[in-house]
């Protein structure tokens, strides 16, 4: 298989379901999108959460909050099954299922006031329900904030200049924000003047790279989301996520740029290797660690936590995006085009690098440049990329592609500063969306926690104490930071490894259990709400069902095989939630079904 073939046929499945799936039949037959209609952001203006906003600002915003290191990681590691399948995942589990969810989210929470789904899940299910949805988009956030603090304190260790770039992007978005909304700047030349500063701490970054340890980058993340989060959204998130989108622009269209200047050259990885993996995929040890039976399905859900689908973008769209669009014609691009975006970054910038630079040697010959000794001299000194984690599988594979697709043109001369200069650009893509989530997810996690005591009876004073919107973001970030902050020894591997490895699993399973439980809500919003049965409706609810079983019986591994090898620390907080989340999961079953006979 060529790169070149893998960009076609992605290409050809993204425009025809934006066109046809996205505009023709959930905008225009289902919610039936009216430009007319006062949107929440009109109507409950505060200048903090209510804000309308450009739609091409909000479709940055929203595309950077979703996409976190769920696209790029778990696909990079779903890859020891090999290319073909995890692909196939991303590409119909993206039109299919995560583009629907996250449109849904939108206008459901559009159409009521700007509620997130949790609040509409009581007016369809029952009051039950939104208790029981609360309580689960919490825990669930908890393990984004935690998984993801972790993955981008481990690229900034290894990537030293990403660190650096992401410390001045926070003062230049903060610029950003105020030339905008408080000077007045016309939004173009606002954009000009804060994206060369970017370019500039770009280039300074090889010059004056940042070096922190592990430990220290955590604290470091930690008290960036919790002030993030509590400041207003025209102040930092908007500015910064924004300014983000140009930055993960460039990263997806170099990817389709590198896929066309290496025409002719094959991919060097397997397209199938084994549909069963061990369980330390799952981050399970020791003998645990060992069993292979870890089944491509249904286990793919705890890997590839974004890129085909994620509840939490349901979460970002009913939480903060609904909050800022401006006319409902505008969440098309924005819900159903973000996340397309995103299976993009996965289908394109993450699975096809690596799937073409994974044999080292053998790229080496086909290009007649000494490859593996190149990457030696840099310290990578295996002899495929699977032999990497996660994320330097990515900005590895990324940067080879980079490297081979400019040589080509320029000559091998520059094939070694290209991969250097390209690597430490994707390594500063990803935390760029990491950084962005981390903001967004504390506030949701905000949100939720300041629900959960409208019902939970305290007396009136604590309940303003825990309520506080510093108390309620430092609560949520605090439980991600402690699961976040020790590495791990691994006695098999003889070295340490950082939180993600064995917190991920989690954090994607009931990422993607969300994405079924928030996607059935939806599609019993349209069938008792809007009104919409027959065909249509089907769309929407089987694709719900199959997520929702799937993640069922992947989760039911994870805790009798994965858990128990798992240090006590993960096992009382992630694996609590976890078997929290699976009765929770089976109750809000009920509570569907009893709204479609309801509904009936």
């Amino acid at each position: 298989m060529y790169p070149i073939i893998v960009l076609i046929i992605a290409t050809v499945i993204y425009v025809a379901a934006y066109i046809f799936y996205g505009r023709k039949l959930l905008e225009q037959r289902v919610v039936k999108a009216d430009p007319r209609r006062l949107t929440p952001a009109v109507e409950k203006f505060d200048g903090v959460d209510y804000v309308p906003a450009n739609k091409y600002v909000l479709y940055g915003h929203h595309f950077a909050s979703i996409a976190g290191s769920g696209p790029i990681v778990g696909p990079a590691l779903a890859m020891a099954y090999g290319w073909i399948m995890p692909l196939v995942w991303v590409l119909f589990g993206n039109v299919f299922i995560g583009a629907v969810h996250d449109y849904l989210a939108i206008m459901a929470s559009v159409r009521h006031g700007g509620l997130t789904l949790m609040s509409i899940s009581e007016n369809i299910m029952g009051r039950k329900a939104r208790y029981i949805a609360v309580i689960y988009v919490w825990m669930a956030l908890v393990l984004v904030l935690a998984a993801f603090f972790s993955v981008a304190a481990s690229v900034f260790v290894g990537t030293p200049q990403a660190g650096f770039i992401t410390l001045l992007y926070m003062p230049i978005a903060l610029l950003f924000g105020m030339l905008v909304y408080r000077v007045g700047m016309n939004l173009k030349l606002a954009t000009v003047l804060s994206l060369v500063f970017v370019v500039i701490a770009f280039i300074a970054s090889f010059y004056i790279p940042y070096y922190l340890t592990y430990e220290a980058w955590v604290i470091v993340l930690a008290g960036y989301s919790f002030i993030a989060a509590a400041l207003p959204v025209w102040y930092l998130l908007q500015p910064r996520d924004y300014l983000n989108a140009y930055l993960l622009w460039a990263f997806v269209a170099l990817a389709f740029i590198g896929a066309l200047l290496v025409a002719g050259i094959p991919f060097t990885g397997p397209s199938y290797t084994d549909f069963a993996q061990p369980l330390s995929i799952l981050g399970a040890m020791g003998d645990l660690g060992k069993l292979r039976i870890a089944y491509f399905w249904p286990v793919v859900p705890l890997i590839i936590a974004c890129g085909a689908l994620s509840g939490f973008h349901s979460l970002v769209g009913s939480g903060t995006t609904s909050k800022q669009l401006a006319n409902e014609l505008d969440a098309t691009l924005v819900g159903y085009g973000g996340m397309l975006t995103e299976g993009a970054v996965s289908s394109l910038a993450v699975i096809t690098p690596i799937a073409f630079a994974w044999d080292f040697t053998q790229l080496g010959a086909m290009l007649n440049y000494p490859v593996a000794d190149m990457l030696a001299k840099v310290g990578i000194k295996v002899p495929t990329i699977i032999g990497l984690a996660a994320a330097d599988r990515f900005t590895v594979g990324y940067g080879l592609l980079q490297a081979t697709a400019w040589s080509r043109i320029f000559g091998t001369g520059v094939f070694e500063s290209a991969f250097i200069g390209f690597r430490v650009f994707a390594a500063t893509a990803l935390t760029a969306f990491i950084v962005t989530t981390l903001d967004t997810a504390n506030r949701l996690a905000r949100f939720a926690w300041q629900e959960l005591f409208q019902w939970i009876k305290v007396s009136p004073g604590a309940k303003k104490v825990l309520t506080n919107r510093w108390v309620a973001s430092f609560i949520s970030m605090f439980l991600g930071f402690i699961l976040a902050y020790p590495q791990i020894y691994v006695p098999e591997l003889g070295r340490v490894v950082p939180a993600y490895s064995v917190i991920w699993p989690a954090f994607s399973g009931t990422n993607q259990l969300l994405a079924a439980l928030m996607l059935m809500t939806a599609s019993l919003w349209v069938y008792a709400v809007l009104k919409v049965r027959g065909g249509v409706s089907l769309l929407t609810m089987v694709p719900a069902l199959f997520l929702w079983v799937t993640v069922t019986l992947a989760l039911f591994i994870w805790i009798f095989y994965v858990m128990p090898s798992l240090p006590m620390l993960y096992i009382a907080i992630a694996g609590t939630f976890i078997v929290v989340a699976q009765a929770l999961n089976i109750l809000l079953l009920v509570f569907f079904i009893q709204g479609i006979r309801k509904a009936k």
